[in-house]
């Protein structure tokens, strides 16, 4: 007999330059909402994210964890697609 472990989803968005902006306002729309975790690309780090952008990036929308970061490849898109 197996015992049913518990897991969590968390929707992962992809930005190209804008995620910082679009977590601030997110957060701003929604009560209750929180930046819990902001962490920029450095210079030189290895990765190649442009420095000051989102390397790693969550927050809380009305009780909803979303998962934000810049992506330092270019692609044939500015959001997310999916």
């Amino acid at each position: 007999f197996k015992t049913a472990m518990a897991h969590k989803l968390t929707t992962f968005l992809m930005f190209t330059g804008r995620a910082e902006e679009a977590m601030r306002f997110y957060v701003s729309l929604f009560p209750n909402s929180e930046i819990k975790q902001l962490e920029p690309w450095k210079a030189g780090e290895p990765g190649g994210g442009k420095e000051g952008t989102v390397k790693r990036g969550l927050i809380n929308v009305a009780g909803t964890d979303l998962m934000c970061f810049d992506s330092p490849p270019v692609h044939a898109f500015t959001f997310t697609p999916s």
